[in-house]
């Protein structure tokens, strides 16, 4: 198999996961709006939380345009790299996962 060939299907594979996890970052979105329920002032940590939980599509919409563009123009390594950019919020929420359901 080309390595061409390889790239493409990595590509494709890799943007249905993260389609995929698209459904679990929209019930994480929704519960963090109680990260706000507190009436007192809220902190400064759980601000920064919710705007990188909000950054999620952008980084997968900046992945899947980079990625493909990078493909076209036969530039694979990049493309990889920039597909790689949704595991930022893929990774911490499996961690996450696996030790609320195994280890809590």
């Amino acid at each position: 198999m080309s390595p061409k060939r390889k790239i493409f299907i990595f590509l494709i594979v890799s943007q249905l996961i993260y389609a995929f996890f698209s459904v679990a970052w929209l019930i994480v979105l929704g519960i963090s709006a109680y990260l706000f329920h507190d009436s007192g002032g809220v902190h400064p940590g759980m601000r920064a939380l919710f705007a990188y939980l909000q950054a999620y599509p952008g980084g997968l919409l900046l992945a899947l345009i980079l990625g493909w563009t990078y493909f076209a123009k036969g530039k694979y390594k990049p493309a990889v790299w920039w597909n790689l950019l949704p595991l930022l919020w893929v990774i911490p929420y499996l961690g996450i996962f696996i030790y609320a359901n195994f280890f809590a």
